[in-house]
């Protein structure tokens, strides 16, 4: 005849013993939470069973904390892989990063800040800086700037100048005296 060993059990959803319902080293479960617990010391200690993916596919409901804004997936020394989402939007504290299903993402209309001098991929390995900021952390647009003695092929340099435009500049006077713009209708460029 084989002998029953039944744990320390209750049906109450959220029940946990305390170290006073257990003695050191002995179990008790939570059938309606699904969850075992141990006392270790003067600890009751929730034992979880999520180590390997086959455990994570057995679930069929939602994975929710049991407290808001209190526990992690993953940590800054053992990190999660890849994330792969079939819904289109991540939510960070309201914040919303979307996809349409085509590859290309969209920021939330409060738009994202991005670090300084930040480059995105134009073509191949081709990058341009799309954030930039001179030395007083203020935002800049790089306007190349060619001359005649350098070549009109290649930038000479870039000026920077402010990235809000609230100064246009119509007319430019050459060393001739010969004045760019005046009357062409044209901005040749703005900072």
């Amino acid at each position: 005849m084989s002998t029953i060993i039944k744990l320390k059990r209750t049906t109450t959803a959220s029940a946990v013993p305390t170290t006073n319902d257990l003695e050191d080293g002995e179990i008790a479960v939570n059938i309606t939470d699904k969850k075992v617990f141990i006392r270790n010391g003067g600890n009751i200690v929730t034992v979880a069973n999520f180590n390997s993916a086959t455990d994570l596919t057995a679930i069929g409901s939602n994975l929710l904390p049991d407290t808001t804004t209190t526990y992690d997936i993953g940590s800054s020394s053992k990190r999660w892989k890849d994330l792969y989402l079939a819904g289109n939007t991540i939510n960070l504290a309201g914040a919303t990063i979307s996809s349409d299903g085509t590859g290309a993402i969209s920021i939330s209309a409060t738009g994202a800040t991005l670090p300084l001098n930040s480059n995105v991929l134009v073509s191949g390995a081709v990058t341009k800086t799309i954030a930039l900021a001179n030395e007083g952390g203020e935002p800049v647009s790089a306007i190349p700037f060619f001359t005649n003695a350098g070549g009109l092929a290649t930038a000479n340099t870039k000026l920077d100048f402010k990235a809000d435009p609230d100064k246009v500049v119509a007319n430019f006077t050459l060393s001739n005296g010969d004045v760019l713009g005046s009357g062409q209708g044209s901005t040749l460029f703005f900072f």
